[in-house]
This record gives C-alpha cells, structure tokens and sequence, in this order.
C-alpha cells in the first residue's frame, strides 16, 4: 500500500534523525520479501553484531542467499551491505556513548537494588530509542492526516485496548473526533461497516500479534480509509498492511510490553496537532474545561 508519507527517500533524508535502518525498514517493510524480513529481523535484534559479520555469515545465521542480503540492503534504501555497515557502527558508537552516560540496560543488580530505578532507566532507553527511529517526516504526516480526518477510530488488544483507548482520549480532548473500537463485538470488524472515506483508523499491534487487529487495518484499506499502526517492531505484520507505520521500543522486565514510548509518542502527536492547529486545539480544551467546571466535576481547592 502507499504509504502516507509518499515522498522519495534522499541522502539528506537518510541523515534526519531517525533516519537509520529501523526507521528504513519501517519505510520500506511492505516491499520486503520473506526471506528479506527474516534478514530484517536478525539485523534489528543484533545491531551490535552485524557490523562485524561479512556477507556469507549473516546470509548463514538467516538462512537467506547472500544475493538477498545485498537485494535488502538495496532495498531499504542502502548502496549496498558496506553502506549498511557504516550506519550500523555509527548507532553503535551512538549505544557507547549512551552507555557511558548511565543510559543503558539495567542490569540484575540494579533490578534487584531498586526495580524502580532500573525500570525508569530501560523506558529512558526506550524512549531514547524511539526518538532515534522514528521518520520525523511519517511523524509529521500522521499528525496532519489525524486532525485532517472527519473521524479518528482507534483500535487494540489485550494491553493495546488499553493504549488506544489512551489515544482516543488525547486525541478528543485535543478537539478530533475520535472513538475507540470496542471489543465485546464478535468481531470488531462489524463496527467498521459506519468507516466513511474521510475516516481514518490507528490501531495498536504489540507481541503477540492479534489476527483481529490485522483484519481492522485491511478492512479499513479495502474501504480506502487511511490507515496507520503503531507498534513495536518494523517488520511486524501490521506494518505491510498499515498505509504507515510508527514504531516504538516497548521493551520491558516481564512479558508485558512496557508502555512509556507510547505514550510520548502520542502526545508528540497532539502537541504536533497543537501547535499547527493552534485555534481549534484552544478553543477544544477551553471548552472541556468550561463543561467540568459549570458540572461541579472537579475539585475546588478553595473549600
């Protein structure tokens, strides 16, 4: 599908912040093959490895052709496996850096001297890391298709049910009219027979991924509603089938995905509606907050 973000990558492009190779193969995902995925994902998982692999090894560990690691590289916008490299030992030396800061993984002494500290320390590195990956270009063309819509729907499971209704929320208190998709329908693709061209649909798509939250982003695409998922991995399966992508680091201490890069993310994306919609964003929240105060919901400090 095209993406919303239909602008063709250049040098420059490839140099703006987030402009290394997750925010690439977040661009390029839905062009990817199989096998070129899978050359993806062992890239994605071991930044700091693969600079010192040659051609032959990593076509070995990904069980890919050495002709379809140099056809990926091409293909996520780099010269070759060379140039791809060179990015990767720049994000390395950018890791070190960090590292050296006191901004890397905790390790188990820290989760056991203070969880609170060591958790705080991996979503400061998450965060970092999103800030790093995300496509300011994408970034700004979501927010703008947001606050162009005529209605936003949101959509997730299990711990996105939760982040979508979050989103939902920002987004009507920042005036767009927005509702999130329930999940006591059969099947929530019976709530989308009311989705008008003018709609737009974000859905939220974290490990493991929802078959259900797949089939809202193609039905939404068959009816030529804008689509765009967020989620966690630039090769994940909602990425090929959104019209575009935003992709966040949840990396948490137990199974469930940690959360915090989300929400900076979406309130980057208010403050992005904000600040270039400035009149109808004030008169939105002036209004909310004249509702709660002439209903008496909010607590005078006065009394």
């Amino acid at each position: 599908m095209k993406n919303l973000n239909a602008e063709s990558e250049t040098g420059a492009e490839a140099n703006e912040p987030g402009g290394g190779i997750r925010a690439r193969v977040s661009r390029h995902a839905a062009e990817l093959s199989r096998q070129q995925r899978a050359v993806a994902d062992y890239v994605l998982d071991h930044l700091r490895e693969v600079p010192f692999l040659s051609v032959p090894e990593l076509a070995e560990r990904t069980g890919a052709s050495e002709a379809t690691i140099v056809r990926f590289c091409q293909r996520v916008g780099y010269s070759g496996y060379s140039d791809l490299k060179m990015d990767l030992v720049d994000a390395l030396q950018d890791d070190i850096r960090a590292s050296a800061t006191g901004t890397g993984v905790p390790t188990v002494e820290e989760i056991g001297r203070d969880s609170l500290a060591a958790m705080a320390k991996l979503e400061q590195q998450n965060i970092e890391r999103t800030l790093q990956s995300t496509d300011r270009k994408i970034f700004r063309n979501v927010a703008a298709a947001l606050f162009k819509a005529d209605h936003v729907f949101t959509f997730g499971l299990g711990i996105s049910a939760y982040l979508a209704d979050f989103a939902s929320y920002l987004f009507t208190e920042h005036g767009l009219r927005s509702t999130c998709l329930a999940t006591r329908f059969t099947s929530p693709r019976e709530q989308l027979v009311v989705l008008r061209p003018g709609d737009i649909v974000v859905a939220f798509s974290f490990s493991p991924y929802s078959r259900q939250t797949l089939e809202v982003l193609e039905e939404a695409g068959e009816k030529g509603v804008p689509t765009v998922v967020v989620t966690d991995r630039a090769t994940a399966p909602g990425v090929p089938v959104a019209q575009d992508a935003l992709v966040v680091s949840s990396h948490g201490m137990t199974f469930t995905n940690a959360t915090a890069s989300v929400g900076v993310l979406l309130n980057a994306l208010v403050v992005e509606i904000a600040s270039r919609h400035r009149g109808e964003t004030v008169d939105a929240i002036s209004r909310i907050n004249q509702i709660l105060r002439d209903q008496t919901y909010l607590v005078d400090e006065q009394r």
